[in-house]
Order: C-alpha cells, then sequence, then structure tokens
C-alpha cells in the first residue's frame, strides 16, 4: 500500500538496553540467521508484538514491532513533533526500556499488518536473586548470582494519552531528570533530588507538596530519609552525594560498578529509585485527579 505521511517524516528509535534500575533487564539478545534481511542476519530482541496505537487528538500514530517504536505523524502540522521526547521518556520510564538509537524509518509501514491495540505489553525479565552454596573442605560457602525470570509489563493508552492531557513543564522536568539520572549513575542522586525538587517546585513549597501528595502515598518521614541522603555533609555522607563532606566527616563510597550487587550502594540505589519514580508516578495521579 502507499503511505501518505503528515509534515514531517516518520521516525523511529530502537531499544539496547534498559535504563538503571534493580528490578528489571531485557529478554536475551539472540542473533539469528534471516536470508530476507540484507545481512541475513536478525538482531532484534523480542520486546513487543506488532501493533498499533493511535493518537488522534495529538496527530500521532506509534507502531510497535520487536525493539523498536515508531513516531508517524498524521497531520499537516510539524506540532506534533514536540511530543516525541515526552512520549518516548514515559515509555521509558513505565517500562524501563531504554529506545535511545533513534533513526528514520528504513521501509514504508504496512499499517494494516499492525493490530490497533489499547494495551501495549512489553517483554522483559525481572532479575531475581538465586542463592548458592558450596562445600569446601569443612566450611560451606555461599552466595549467589542474578538470573532472569520472563515478565510482561503493561502500559494502557489511556494512561499515555492521560500522561500527555496533564504533562506540564514540572512533570516534563521530573521524568527527564529521573532519566538523567539512570542514564549516568555517578550522578543518580543527584538527578533523583532534582526530578523530586521539580515536583516540589510545583507545589510552591515543601508544605504543600507533601499535603497535596500525602492522600496518595507519599509521606514526610520519606522524605526526609530521601533528601538526607542526599544532602548529607556530616554524619554519612556519599562520595555521589549533592554537597562535599564537612571537614572531619567520614566519607562513604558507593560502589558504581556493583551498583545491584554491593549491599549498601544497591540499598541507597534502591531506595532513592524506588521514593523518586512514587513523587512522579502520585504526581500523575494528582493532576489526572484535579483534571477531571
Amino acid at each position: 500500500m502507499t503511505e501518505h505521511y503528515g509534515a514531517r517524516p516518520p521516525i523511529s528509535f530502537k531499544a539496547t538496553r534498559t535504563i538503571l534500575n534493580p528490578w528489571y533487564q531485557l529478554p536475551p539478545h539472540v542473533t539469528a540467521m534471516n536470508p530476507d534481511l540484507p545481512n541475513h542476519f536478525d538482531d532484534t530482541i523480542k520486546i513487543t508484538l506488532p501493533s498499533r496505537v493511535e493518537l488522534t487528538r495529538y496527530g500521532i500514530r506509534l507502531f510497535f514491532q520487536d525493539d523498536q517504536v515508531g513516531f508517524v505523524f498524521t497531520g499537516n502540522s510539524s506540532a506534533p513533533s514536540y511530543l516525541v521526547n515526552p512520549i518516548r521518556d514515559f515509555l521509558a520510564y513505565r517500562t524501563f526500556i531504554n529506545y535511545n538509537l533513534f533513526g528514520p524509518f528504513l521501509k514504508p509501514l504496512d499499517e494494516n499488518a499492525l493490530e490497533e491495540v489499547d494495551t501495549i505489553r512489553f517483554k522483559v525479565e525481572r532479575i531475581v536473586r538465586v542463592e548458592i552454596e558450596r562445600q569446601e573442605g569443612e566450611k560451606i560457602v555461599r552466595g549467589f548470582y542474578q538470573d532472569g525470570q520472563e515478565e510482561w509489563l503493561e502500559i494502557p493508552s489511556d494512561d499515555l494519552i492521560q500522561y500527555l492531557s496533564v504533562l506540564n513543564p514540572a512533570l516534563y522536568y521530573a521524568v527527564a531528570f529521573y532519566l538523567i539520572g539512570c542514564e549516568n549513575p555517578r550522578y543518580f542522586l543527584v538527578e533523583f533530588y532534582k526530578a523530586v525538587e521539580s515536583v516540589k517546585h510545583a507545589f510552591g513549597n515543601k508544605k504543600d507538596f507533601l499535603q497535596s501528595l500525602r492522600p496518595y502515598g507519599v509521606m514526610r518521614k520519606r522524605y526526609k530519609e530521601f533528601t538526607k541522603v542526599c544532602n548529607d555533609m556530616r554524619l554519612a555522607p556519599l562520595d555521589i552525594g549533592r554537597h562535599a563532606p564537612e571537614p572531619n566527616a567520614p566519607l562513604y563510597t558507593v560502589d558504581l560498578r556493583n551498583l545491584l550487587v554491593e549491599p549498601r550502594s544497591s540499598e541507597v540505589f534502591e531506595s532513592a529509585t524506588t521514593f523518586c519514580r512514587q513523587v512522579i508516578d502520585v504526581y500523575i495521579e494528582f493532576l489526572v485527579h484535579c483534571a477531571a
């Protein structure tokens, strides 16, 4: 069929890995022979089934297949292109999948072959800890390794539409700062703090921020714990914190090479990730409730 596109040609993003997170990884990357391809090799990662989502209100049609997401602009205006980054960021935020390689579509899309769906399903693997032990002489040595168990994450198209309907600068910055922290582990505490701070600034001050989001589960105690870890200069400052330690304060190192394994480092990373994501999640919920 002959495709008609809007004011700009379609673009695509390809996933090569997950964003940094304590819970999920991509399925195994298997390269297979395929004589129909130019280089005879298929190296796609099987993440999504062929499907499409219609964002008619925004003049965008989304296509999903394997490890790619495509954007087709259906109107005659180039305005919808400004939503590409917010949509891609939302997909990465919700699925932990990093659609990080940008490019054009290399061949026309057969829209009839892609079923329109109201829920997009993404195949990932949940990271699980497997305990092991072995006998060494009279001693039993215990350890563990990380394995993956297949799991499907889902995004209802209504969630994406709701997100776009309430999108404001504070929400956009919060998601963007969070993803920047995932992309740059050395600065994850700094960027996660900025993500939470973006939401706090939307309410004007800390008191209104906590009062407004408390009904949705954001507790003052957790907020204080999070800001203490990020800002501590005196009691147990971290080398990746936002501030230099005070004189004679002990400086603790977060092992970025073993961030998901070394106990103290993984505890800091997982707790900061969990709180940052909680604030973003409930801020979206708050905005949707206010708009209803």
